[in-house]
């Protein structure tokens, strides 16, 4: 027992004497476990909320069953009971029954109704498409709240008419009665046919008992407003909906092709209940279901198509997390290399004193056994140590990143850090294992010191790296990785190809450049150390180059950490910048403008009025289009005519400078005079045959003359158009669309009829107004949904995405000036405590505090500016080149570099600022001590 007291007193002595060393080493290993702490518990805390994005909207098409038509008379009574229960089973059978919401069927049968003019009634017209549906029974109570007139079917031959408000107003729909339906015939003559075939040949009467406006059947809300939703989508612009059994009762009426009918089915999944983190089993799953439908089906006698929509829209999600976590990852891994480095450079300065301390315990008769347990008992305490101070800093170092709203803002919501105990035994394991890796040798090699290795000069080696020459070798592997994701970003290669080898090409090019120029270092500084030497003026700096050589080994290590934590800063600032500016014009290139209002009645300005009278809204304007088809041999064209007002649009819509080819939106559209003046994009202008140069001739259906020839001239062509231009058009294919743009005289001219004319509005906000409080203004006031560009925007500020990217910035941010700190701290104080000796020379031959303040931070200095010289370029460099990687699949826009020269200049700033400051605190803490008491010291 008094053995071991004796041995802890020794124990407790050796510690007090070595605080200095036992505060540096415990303070580096805790400074790395609390960077590591942090960036694991926020990359968690990340993952545990990025699925809820994803689920705040669920896609209206998740998993899509199409029946081609055949006839269903004679099992009409239970078709679609059979259907309902092939489905149940599957989804059973899938196992998937408790992710499932809605399992849906729609009975379709083509058909087009016959409607009268509202001002003539004998004069009337035929609309195409205007196909009849057979929809679930719940669905109606909904469409009561939202009749424009009229009651809900409930006879035999009752219907429901869903029509734009053009039609409506056009048309004698509204004085509901008796109408025409026709299904298509084929033949020759065109549609008109089947008036020649008459009734009930080619159709029969349907009893119309209400109406309801498109717009209205889209922007219903309530509880079924995601189903109508997808019906809007499933379904054309305008068509029909009864109940089942007036389906049957329309269908076994008519001549042609009776008791014919489509069926499509529509399965919907809690999204909630799907494990976002293991999407593939997840996609498993689904595709299952697709086969067991299949093969049920098929013992049915009948083909089926089967669409999962959910699957790529999964695939989308993992490729987002995957992109993001790898974004984050790549700023937070060297944090984590960083950290370590600093945890084995604290150590390393260490061991001269420490390899002293044991020898002279050896040399007293201390035996291997007692300095392996001072030793061992030391690297416990110090671990012990380092884990408490990684929960005091990690921890709340987490809860600060996730609040990041902007680069050192960090006003968002407050919401604290998930952790879970594999977290915390990480923390904790990785605190014993990187103590372990470090200090394993460094106890065995302590337990056998000799005095020559204690006390003689030891000649410094060359590092690994610059034997093996791993500078070159990174950069050589960096250089071919990336020239291959290149080529295959070009290709079809999968998105975990491009991000994994992409990710892995910057981080090899950044560590190759910055051994390369830690390589070069030497050389600078001996450059300068002749000069300074040469000069007597700036003696002091050759002095501070002749220090920096003797201890390369120590200024290498300080160097590569600070060019890592500048290249660090600059690449995450450029990147994060550049990305939030391509999701901003990504969003405003997708709708046009601040807010775009789909599906508008545009026959009378009755929503622009009540739109352009809200508070915030300083522009709007209506666009109105149409679309046709024209086949000429085996090439088809598919062209939107979109009709604006050039005064209005110019005033609201989205437009960069390259958009339009370097002139103003005012001078390009104010081009538009004529009814048939037109611009258009100008790769589609080259792609069309009958383009002379400023002329185009199109050949449009007209409503009743038929096949009609117009001559547009071209007064402009522009590059891009947001919404309107997507993708380039193709060189192979058979197809070839474009779109033609004039003003509103333009659409009417060349549409089909008047019905066929659909229309949005476009929305800018006033300056210092918030666009998304302008447009739920917009939804309160019409009663319906709207879409604005700060929705669109991934990275808006609260967003999640916002929150990952600034958070990963400013976690670097912080975690490079520890790290800073640390390095040029240590640098000048492990040497000024393991060569006291020359310091006490300096100041015994004479060296003013002045001097040694001068050369110590001088010596500082030359690091911190070559490091930073270093880091700018490389951050640039690999800025570039992770801003192609987060956007290669986007090729229109294209995407643009952003530099914010103010984050950098406040950037650098604060890291030469601290630089200098910890190195003017280290100096003065060195030249302060008396000189006699270290005299006794050594």
């Amino acid at each position: 027992m008094s053995s071991f007291i004796e041995k802890l007193k020794l124990y407790l002595k050796m510690i007090f004497l070595n605080r200095r060393n036992t505060i540096v080493m415990f303070l580096g290993l805790g400074i790395s476990l609390a960077l590591i702490s942090e960036s694991l518990i926020f990359m968690y805390s990340f993952r545990y909320s990025a699925f809820q994005d994803f689920t705040q909207e669920p896609p209206t098409k998740q998993f899509t069953i199409n029946v081609p038509s055949f006839n269903i008379l004679e099992d009409k009574t239970t078709v679609l009971s059979n259907f309902q229960n092939i489905t149940s089973e599957a989804i059973e059978t899938a196992g998937l029954e408790e992710r499932v919401v809605r399992a849906d069927w729609f009975v379709k049968r083509g058909t087009m109704l016959y409607l009268g003019n509202a001002k003539k009634p004998d004069e009337g017209q035929i609309i195409p498409d205007f196909n009849l549906y057979a929809i679930p029974p719940d669905y109606f109570s909904a469409l009561q709240e939202i009749l424009y007139n009229g009651s809900l079917p409930k006879k035999s031959k009752d219907v429901l008419v869903v029509a734009k408000k053009t039609t409506i107003r056009s048309t004698n729909l509204t004085k509901l009665g008796q109408f025409p339906l026709y299904v298509p015939v084929f033949s020759l003559e065109g549609v008109e046919v089947v008036l020649d075939i008459g009734i009930p040949g080619a159709g029969n009467y349907v009893n119309v008992t209400g109406v309801v406006t498109s717009e209205d059947f889209n922007n219903i809300r309530g509880p079924l407003a995601e189903d109508f939703q997808a019906m809007a989508d499933y379904f054309p612009d305008e068509f029909i909906i009864t109940r089942y059994n007036n389906f049957i009762n329309y269908i076994e009426s008519i001549g042609y092709y009776p008791g014919h009918a489509g069926f499509t089915g529509r399965v919907t999944f809690n999204l909630d209940k799907i494990d976002a983190f293991n999407i593939g089993q997840e996609i498993q799953l689904l595709n299952r279901l697709s086969r067991e439908l299949q093969r049920e089906f098929a013992r049915e006698g009948l083909d089926t198509n089967i669409y999962t929509e959910l699957i790529p829209l999964l695939k989308d999600f993992q490729k987002e997390f995957i992109m993001f976590q790898l974004f984050g990852l790549l700023f937070i891994t060297p944090i984590i290399g960083m950290a370590l480095s600093l945890t084995s450079y604290s150590t390393n300065l260490m061991k001269r004193r420490q390899k002293r301390q044991i020898s002279s315990m050896l040399q007293r008769g201390a035996s291997r056994r007692e300095v392996i347990f001072l030793l061992v008992a030391q690297v416990l305490e110090i671990t012990l140590m380092a884990i408490l101070v990684c929960v005091i800093i990690g921890y709340p170092f987490a809860w600060l990143m996730i609040k990041s709203n902007g680069f050192l803002n960090f006003s968002g919501t407050s919401k604290f850090p998930a952790i879970n105990m594999i977290i915390f035994y990480s923390i904790v394991g990785s605190g014993f294992i990187f103590s372990s890796i470090v200090n394993a040798k460094n106890i065995w090699d302590m337990s056998k010191i000799t005095t020559q290795e204690a006390y003689g000069e030891i000649k410094e080696s060359k590092p690994l790296w610059e034997t093996l020459f791993l500078d070159i070798v990174f950069i050589i592997v960096g250089i071919a990785l990336w020239l291959i994701v290149k080529t295959q970003l070009k290709g079809t290669a999968a998105y975990s190809f491009a991000y994994g080898f992409g990710t892995t090409a910057p981080i090899l090019l950044i560590l190759g450049s910055i051994l390369l120029a830690t390589r070069i270092y030497p050389h600078f500084i001996r450059l300068i150390g002749k000069i300074g030497w040469k000069t007597p003026k700036i003696n002091i700096i050759g002095l501070a180059a002749k220090r920096s050589l003797r201890r390369k080994g120590a200024v290498i290590r300080s160097l590569i950490l600070i060019s890592l934590t500048f290249t660090l800063i600059v690449s995450s600032i450029v990147t994060i910048h550049s990305y939030q500016d391509y999701d901003s014009e990504q969003a405003y290139y997708d709708i046009g403008a601040d807010i775009l209002i789909r599906n508008v009645d545009v026959s009378d300005d009755e929503v622009k009025e009540q739109v352009l009278g809200i508070e915030g809204v300083h522009s709007g304007t209506y666009l109105k289009a149409t679309s046709q088809i024209t086949t000429f041999g085996e090439i088809t064209y598919s062209y939107l005519v979109l009709g604006i007002n050039p005064e209005e649009f110019a005033e609201t819509a989205y437009f960069e400078s390259e958009y339009l080819r370097g002139e103003s939106p005012e001078e390009f559209f104010g081009g538009l005079q004529s009814p048939l003046d037109v611009v258009m994009q100008e790769d589609q202008l080259n792609k069309i045959g009958s383009y002379t140069g400023d002329e185009l001739s199109l050949i449009v259906e007209k409503y009743p003359q038929g096949e009609v020839n117009y001559t547009l001239d071209v007064v402009g062509i522009y590059k891009f158009l947001p919404r309107f231009f997507m993708e380039y058009p193709s060189n192979v294919g058979s197809v070839f669309r474009f779109t033609v743009i004039g003003n509103y005289d333009v659409v009417e001219e060349l549409a089909y009829s008047s019905t066929s004319i659909s229309g949005d509005m476009i929305v800018k906000v006033e300056a210092g107004y918030e666009i998304n409080t302008v447009a739920t203004t917009i939804e309160e006031e019409l009663d319906r949904t709207v879409d604005s560009v700060d929705e669109l925007k991934g990275t808006f500020e609260g967003s999640l995405r916002n929150t990952m990217l600034f958070g990963s910035l400013n976690a670097a941010f912080i975690s490079s000036l520890f790290i800073t700190i640390s390095a040029i701290s240590l640098m000048i104080i492990i040497q000024a405590i393991e060569n006291e000796k020359e310091v006490v020379m300096l100041k015994t031959l004479g060296m003013s505090p002045k001097q040694l303040f001068s050369m110590f931070t001088t010596e500082a200095l030359s690091v911190v500016i070559f490091g930073s010289i270093i880091g700018l370029a490389t951050g640039i460099f690999s800025s570039q080149m992770l801003i192609e990687l987060l956007t290669f699949e986007t090729v229109i826009p294209p995407s643009e570099m952003v530099y914010p020269p103010l984050q950098i200049i406040i950037a650098f700033g604060m890291l030469f600022g601290i630089s200098l400051l910890a190195a003017a605190f280290t100096s003065w803490m060195v030249f302060r001590k008396d000189t006699i008491k270290s005299i006794k010291q050594i």
